[in-house]
């Protein structure tokens, strides 16, 4: 077996393939070049023909399984999800991992009930996308000590996680509507449920204060029902027409695109008569009329960091627990008026 192992070499797997002795370099290596269905090809096709360390891959194969866990409820949020833990499927598949997706219920969360695959099945390490209550992730944190947080992190817990910089882009969106010559600039986000969401909160309170504004709370909508399907459209419109709002930070996108479809029902012209900046940039933000201004949050990379971050810890080369935070993206597009000129 080591012969074989020594005379395998990236031109037999070319051959096999039928394809370059370049391209099975770039899958090999991790480097981009080629589509991930062909490196995962190449990453198969190394392990079958015994090609230098992928050959030991073979006989422990199928217990390099990794849980992707997500809400159940994760569904109504698909657009901003799905690229996250795909491409976390993409990146454990370039290594040699298999992944497997499982949901969790509300039920279960409440119970503390973890799904069958992390009870029963060979699971090296479980990467959690998405929001939890922090007692469920403490549950998780009990069994796995190869475990990563996206998208969510909690003080009172010493886990690895991956999140976007909220305070950061919130500041960023804020601030751009003040030198675009917004005054009376609303914030609309469930900041009691989502932590998320408050430190965007936070973000747009240091704008204005650094700005030198009061934070007006009339301006500030939070105690709506801000859940969808249920969200109160007409009672929020009627306070940004009391309040003489001239623009508004949305804590997410699915709000800023809901709120701006109520307001153009009442005959508000977007942004003329007012405007409106989201967060995330999910796939409907630039096809609303108007293409909405948001603040892209890079779901990729919270994907491959914290993929890169699990596999790092089931080597047991990374001792050290953090919290990294990325920097999202203000992106400008048609639904804020330019006031300033």
């Amino acid at each position: 077996m080591n012969d074989l192992s020594q005379k395998t070499s990236m031109q037999d797997i070319a051959t096999a393939l039928g394809i370059s002795k370049n391209a099975v370099s770039l899958a090999l290596n991790n480097k981009p070049g080629i589509s991930e269905s062909l490196r995962q090809k190449v990453i198969d096709c190394a392990i079958s023909m015994n090609y230098g360390s992928y050959g030991k891959l073979e006989s422990s194969r199928n217990k390099r399984v990794v849980a992707i866990c997500v809400p159940s409820a994760i569904s109504g949020f698909s657009q901003f999800y799905s690229s996250i833990y795909w491409t976390v499927e993409r990146e454990l598949a370039s290594r040699g991992y298999r992944s497997l997706l499982t949901s969790v219920s509300s039920e279960m969360e409440e119970s503390l009930q973890l799904p069958p695959v992390l009870t029963e099945g060979d699971v090296l390490g479980v990467i959690v996308v998405g929001t939890f209550a922090e007692s469920y992730i403490a549950k998780i944190s009990s069994v796995f000590k190869n475990l990563v947080l996206v998208d969510s992190h909690f003080v009172n817990l010493q886990i690895n996680s991956v999140t976007t910089a909220n305070l950061e882009g919130g500041y960023k969106a804020t601030k751009f509507l003040i030198e675009k010559g917004f005054k009376r600039i609303g914030f609309l986000g469930k900041i009691d449920v989502f932590r998320a969401y408050k430190e965007r909160f936070l973000g747009y309170q240091m704008a204005l204060e650094e700005s030198g504004f009061e934070v007006n709370p009339n301006f500030i909508l939070t105690e709506e029902n801000l859940f969808i399907p249920e969200l109160n459209l007409e009672r929020i419109a009627n306070k940004i027409e009391a309040n003489k709002l001239s623009s508004v930070f949305c804590a997410n996108d699915r709000l800023a695109i809901r709120l701006m479809g109520k307001l153009q029902s009442m005959g508000y012209n977007i942004p003329k008569d007012i405007s409106i900046v989201g967060f995330d940039d999910i796939e409907n933000a630039d096809i609303v009329s108007p293409p909405l201004t948001t603040v892209r949050v890079s779901r990729t990379e919270l994907g491959k960091k914290a993929t890169h971050i699990l596999i790092d810890l089931i080597k047991g080369k990374n001792s050290n627990t953090s919290n990294i935070a990325i920097y999202p993206k203000l992106i400008i597009r048609n639904s804020v008026f330019d006031i300033s000129d």
